[in-house]
């Protein structure tokens, strides 16, 4: 009969793998937010070019950046009627659920966001000083 091989294995490797990766996720959402936020601005364009103007303010609001791995449009900070301009609501304006001017510029440069956040991404993983562990 004969006797059992004894077989040995050793994992090499994973802590640099781990913490590699690790380190890969946090340059990607370094990158990728700004990015994306070239999108942000071509929406704030957008935004800036078929909001009404009465006396400025309200196009002046207008603002882009990014926040928590994300790129954000913005508009109305600090002025009262601004909600009422986006949504409507009241005194013979219909009420937009998703807003007239910032949601859909928003949605029009979504797929650039997507494309730049994409090409981030991949520039990053691509780019990337892999270790290679002592066996």
């Amino acid at each position: 009969m004969a006797e059992d091989p004894t077989l040995e294995a050793r994992v090499v490797g994973l802590d640099e793998l781990v913490r590699e990766s690790e380190d890969l996720a946090h340059r990607i959402g370094k990158a990728a937010p700004g990015a994306m936020r070239q999108a942000a601005d071509k929406a704030a364009a957008r935004v800036r070019s078929s909001a009404p103007v009465d006396t400025g303010a309200l196009v002046g609001s207008v603002t882009t950046g990014t926040e928590e791995g994300q790129a954000f449009v913005g508009m109305g900070e600090g002025l009262p009627y601004a909600g009422w301009i986006e949504y409507g609501g009241t005194r013979g304006r219909p009420y937009v659920d998703a807003g007239r001017y910032v949601y859909p510029a928003a949605q029009a440069v979504t797929p650039d966001a997507v494309a730049a956040a994409t090409r981030a991404t991949e520039k990053e993983i691509g780019g990337y000083p892999w270790s290679r562990p002592r066996l």
